[in-house]
């Protein structure tokens, strides 16, 4: 199983917020092929992170936003 965990980051001075789960795949073809259309929403950009490997971001001066794939919940 893979999922789409989504992360916020905030940039004032609350804590950050826990990644929370979003959706499940059996494959990691489904999951990155959902990414991509997430990335077609207002805002969001395709990115290759160097640890998260493909994902989308949306940024905003008082956030930001990453949505990304992982076959391993735990280790969030």
């Amino acid at each position: 199983m893979y999922f789409i965990v989504v992360a916020m980051m905030l940039s004032g001075s609350e804590p950050p917020k826990i990644p929370i789960v979003v959706s499940n795949y059996s494959t990691l073809k489904e999951c990155r092929l959902s990414l991509l259309e997430i990335a077609k929403l207002h805002g969001y950009e395709r990115v290759v992170h160097p640890i998260l490997s493909y994902s989308v971001v949306k940024i905003s001066p008082t956030k930001s936003i990453t949505a990304f794939c992982v076959k391993n919940i735990q280790s969030i």
